[in-house]
């Protein structure tokens, strides 16, 4: 079941994806995250009321790092959606567990062992196939925006990490994310105009809201009934679904260097959560008394979670 609940987390984000293309061509990024926010606020806020839980926590200054890293890595992964192909901007997303790696080993000092920096050299490795700089038609510079949104997206991981240590809820992270979203899209109004709202792009923008919202749902799910490293394999279906649909609807179908790199990233990606889960059980094993729930990898939101989408 946690398999099924994973597929149905890597549809729903590519359909997000999809949804968020194709508004992109009328709406602003900032107008985009106002609008996958708004549902989203409004979604948690009946749901919090109706099952009597509090919207209140002691824990705002984590809430406000995070969230800050959240919206910055969602509004560049939007732009990074506007000018690629949708399998190289979801792509591009996944990279944020090797810049975990990094920012853990290069600043947090912990210990980074021999799977880690192999992770990390075939992930950027699979970058490079990806965006092939040597092709002229290749997207280079959302590439950048998208690749800059996953390393901006390791830091609101931390901050996810941080706040499930400290025992909060996920459903308030992904609110205090959601709310500051709206709050960063509704006074980038003022300077970069409001786009008016018809009927017709009601449905579209419900869509943004409704996949992003569905699909961190089943993530979380998924996670929290699973293996954490069958699940986490699993998650990366929504590369397969990303380059399917360019393949089959889009006419923008990935070139075997595109594949190749998609590949890649992907099997750095599972790599790193090997290599946290050996980590955390040598940990244990030295230290019987630690709390095995500070890795991400070992919580029900994994290593790639609550939104930046």
């Amino acid at each position: 079941m946690a398999a099924l609940w994973m597929l149905v987390s890597g549809l729903f984000f590519t359909a997000h994806g999809i949804f968020v293309k194709l508004a992109a061509g009328r709406f602003g990024i900032g107008e985009l995250m106002l609008y996958r926010s708004l549902f989203i606020v409004v979604a948690i806020v009946l749901f919090a009321r109706a099952a009597g839980w509090t919207l209140a926590t002691p824990h705002w200054r984590a809430h406000l790092v995070r969230s800050i890293a959240g919206v910055v890595s969602m509004l560049l992964f939007f732009a990074c959606l506007a000018h690629a192909p949708l399998a190289t901007a979801v792509t591009l997303n996944y990279t944020s567990p090797l810049f975990l790696a990094l920012i853990t080993g290069l600043l947090l000092r912990e210990r980074v062992g021999v799977l880690s920096a192999a992770a990390v050299a075939t992930g950027f490795a699979g970058v490079v196939a990806l965006l092939q700089p040597w092709a002229d038609a290749a997207p280079i510079g959302a590439g950048l925006l998208g690749l800059a949104g996953g390393a901006i997206a390791a830091v609101a991981y931390l901050g996810i990490r941080r706040l499930g240590a400290a025992g909060e809820p996920e459903w308030r992270t992904v609110f205090y994310f959601a709310l500051l979203g709206l709050l960063a899209g509704v006074a980038a109004l003022p300077f970069t105009g409001a786009t008016p709202v018809r009927i017709a792009d009601l449905p579209v923008l419900v869509a943004i809201g409704a996949c992003a919202l569905t699909a961190q749902l089943a993530m979380t799910f998924a996670y929290s009934r699973g293996a954490t490293l069958a699940v986490a394999t699993l998650s990366y279906s929504g590369v397969l679904f990303a380059g399917l649909y360019d393949l089959l609807a889009a006419g923008e179908a990935p070139s075997a260097a595109g594949w190749l790199g998609m590949s890649l990233i992907a099997g750095a990606g599972v790599m790193t959560v090997v290599a946290r889960r050996t980590q955390a059980a040598r940990t244990t094993l030295v230290h019987p008394d630690a709390s095995q729930p500070h890795d991400a990898s070992t919580r029900p939101h994994g290593p790639r979670t609550t939104t930046p989408r």
